[in-house]
């Protein structure tokens, strides 16, 4: 089984009160509890997540975009994106939001998104959620109930921004634009890899068969998680095609040590505190009314969704690891859990993540021994990642751009006293040189 490696490398701003004393980590938590050093130390340790998933060689270094919560830091992800592009050199930069509907026009997250690939040179991944209720209230631009026929429209939008020639007219429910003309486009075509996470609602599912997208399969029980899979392979048959295996990845917190019982020792408090605390919201904040369908609502509701024994945030450590919301423990035992899970969920792509409230030195050791004694067991024997195995355009050096001798549709010239002047070369065209002989 052949498996890609993808490391969240966001770190929670983790100096917060107990979280059981309030109502959501996300709408009633006042920024006093907020310290400048502090929040700067996190996004610099960010900044140091994406060099170590480097280093080590993971395929990915993956962040959220997050509103109104610690859970994060990136409030935009394109700039985060361009910023760890900047300081790491081969491993591919994911960004997961944008979130569509906090766009007025999804034709300025294409421009955003084009110029962060190119600044890349083609290793950008982005990831386009729904979005939960909280982020809406956050940024305070949409209706709720209009989230998913918005959602729908701009994301077509945005694909034919990127992948088709401008300019055009778009005239839509929700967005008119006269004049759509991307600069600058994309390096990779048709547009960057998309990912979209979601818990399972089958119209999000549908979504992502129909445009070949990779479904990010998240926080779900492993029946519900199955089950989800398989709807999903149905929905790529319907739409003509099989489904490519990297066109699902599983999210699970993977944590190795030397043996069983150290790996729980060294998991046990942080996983208690990460889930007790990043998802302490009640249902009702992240699903306004009118933020999913009737039937993915009933659905949810009938599989009992954040309800006592589903709620992440009520149950004990012992239970996330039988529930499979947690993986840890020697690399043998790693290995066979996520060889059973990604074989049964048919899953070509692990998106893994350290724990932010553990010490420094304790995440790049559990990333390191995740690396060196797990990872190689799903890859060919050269170990190589895949940016390391297939280098993206935009990597090419002068040399080989020149080489390749792409004519372009126009040249830069301007007339000047009646001559038309090759702007480039500064020779006037068609006209003996006027320089002096020697």
């Amino acid at each position: 089984m052949k498996l890609e490696f993808i490391v969240v490398i966001d770190n929670s701003y983790v100096w917060l009160p107990p979280m059981w004393d309030r109502e959501s980590v996300a709408i009633d938590l006042p920024t006093t509890v907020y310290k400048s050093d502090l929040g700067r130390n996190t996004l610099m340790e960010v900044a140091e997540n994406a060099r170590w998933a480097e280093q080590l060689g993971f395929d990915g270094a993956l962040f959220f975009e997050q509103h109104n919560n610690p859970i994060g830091l990136m409030g935009n992800p394109m700039v985060g994106a361009a910023w760890l592009a900047s300081i790491t050199s081969g491993i591919r930069i994911c960004a997961v939001g944008p979130i569509l509907n906090s766009y007025a026009t999804p034709v300025r997250l294409a421009e955003e998104i084009a110029l962060v690939d190119n600044i890349s040179n083609g290793r950008l991944t982005v990831g386009l959620p729904m979005g939960i209720g909280m982020q809406y209230h956050a940024v305070g631009v949409m209706n709720p109930s209009h989230a998913r026929a918005r959602h729908r429209e701009a994301n077509d939008l945005l694909i034919k921004a990127m992948s088709e020639d401008g300019p055009f007219a778009w005239e839509g429910e929700f967005f008119n634009v006269p004049y759509v003309s991307l600069w600058p486009r994309p390096i990779q075509e048709p547009f960057p890899p998309i990912f979209i996470p979601s818990a399972g609602s089958r119209e999000t599912l549908e979504m992502a068969a129909k445009h070949r997208y990779t479904y990010q399969a998240s926080l779900l029980p492993k029946p519900v998680l199955l089950k989800t899979c398989d709807l999903f392979r149905e929905l790529c048959r319907a739409e003509g095609y099989e489904m490519d295996p990297r066109q699902i990845a599983v999210v699970v917190p993977v944590h190795v040590a030397e043996t069983d019982a150290q790996a729980a020792r060294e998991m046990k408090t942080a996983a208690t505190w990460r889930y007790q605390n990043v998802f302490r919201f009640p249902f009702h904040e992240a699903f306004p009314p009118g933020h999913v369908s009737e039937r993915s609502l009933r659905a949810m509701m009938a599989g009992g969704y954040r309800s006592k024994g589903n709620d992440p945030g009520e149950l004990t450590y012992e239970e996330l690891v039988d529930r499979g919301l947690i993986i840890a423990g020697s690399p043998s035992t790693v290995i066979d859990a996520l060889t059973e899970l990604a074989g049964e969920m048919g899953a070509g792509r692990v998106i893994t993540m350290s724990q932010p409230a553990m010490p420094r030195w304790l995440q790049y050791k559990a990333l390191t021994m995740l690396a060196q004694e797990v990872v190689p067991a799903f890859r060919d024997a050269d170990g190589l990642a895949v940016w390391q195995r297939e280098r993206p355009p935009g990597h090419e050096t002068a040399v080989e751009l020149a080489a390749r001798g792409q004519t372009p549709a126009g040249r830069p010239s301007a007339r000047i006293d009646g001559n038309q002047v090759d702007v480039r070369t500064a020779h006037l065209e068609n006209k003996p040189s006027t320089l002096p002989s020697t």
